[in-house]
């Protein structure tokens, strides 16, 4: 009885609440959206990005550590004449002195806001700007990384994908980076910062290997096709997956040679030999 008690005083003190966090989150939202008016370009229109969920186009974060966070602002400048490309922007706006400033501002050229997020991808314990915008179906989408620096922001790497997902490392996020390859299959890289850049990382590619397997799988299920074939054996070779790696490979290379497409058997001797040599290497 007392359970039933406790269960109705606390639900009706979640409903009493609801309203009063919702109004709260609207007027902070009201506040926000004031502010961002003031600083973005006359032309421009807030955008939000498509990922990482949610996707949202005010982001808060403290760079600095002093305790105050920064604005950061998403927004596309629609091209005066069409079909040509948006530009797709960012801004961050600082706190200084009770007043607020835009510190620092990007743009790229695309046709769609990609990605706007936050990832310690140098492992400083500040996170990194991450800013991706789509350029094309066939060029993806390029990705820039802006580190915290002296009150703004300096641009340390860029990455041109069409999939991307962050993942957690020892201290540092990497990134899972998905370029295209065919149809809809994509060679994937592990990338971490290695100091100086962003490099192949071998035992985060191996962590991350299953999400790229169960993708293959599923398209394999579906349609038995040479090129995702060729995909899984690249991931494997990279996981050091070598007697999966030569399975694949030999799948590929037959139902390759069916289609006679001998471009797609080459491409296969390629993998095989890129499998002995990772062999000998170990």
């Amino acid at each position: 009885m007392k359970k039933i008690i406790l269960f109705i005083l606390l639900s009706s003190l979640v409903l009493n609440l609801s309203p009063i966090i919702v109004q709260a989150d609207k007027k902070l939202n009201k506040e926000l959206m004031n502010i961002v008016n003031e600083f973005k370009p006359s032309n421009s229109l807030i955008e939000s990005p498509d990922k990482p969920f949610p996707t949202k186009s005010i982001k808060l974060y403290d760079f600095n550590q002093d305790g105050r966070k920064e604005i950061i602002v998403t927004f596309e400048v629609k091209a005066k004449e069409q079909p040509s490309s948006s530009q797709y922007g960012a801004m961050v706006l600082k706190k200084v002195n009770n007043k607020w400033e835009k510190i620092w501002e990007t743009r790229i050229k695309g046709v769609d806001l990609d990605f706007s997020g936050l990832a310690d991808i140098t492992g400083d314990g500040t996170k990194e700007y991450l800013f991706g915008v789509t350029i094309g179906a066939a060029l993806g989408s390029k990705l820039k990384i802006f580190q915290w620096n002296d009150n703004s922001f300096k641009n340390i790497a860029e990455v041109l994908y069409h999939e991307i997902d962050i993942l957690n490392g020892n201290q540092k996020e990497g990134l899972a980076v998905w370029r295209w390859y065919l149809a809809e299959c994509s060679l994937v890289d592990v990338l971490k910062w290695n100091g100086d850049q962003l490099v192949y990382d071998k035992e985060l590619f191996s962590k991350y290997y299953p999400v790229i397997e169960k993708f293959y799988n599923d398209k394999i299920s579906k349609m038995d096709a040479w090129f995702y074939w060729y995909c899984l054996a690249d991931a494997q070779i990279k996981a050091n997956l070598f007697e999966e790696a030569s399975k694949s490979i030999e799948k590929g290379s037959l139902l390759a040679k069916k289609l006679s497409m001998p471009e797609g058997v080459q491409n296969f001797n390629k993998l095989r030999d890129r499998l002995e040599e990772k062999k000998k290497s170990l």
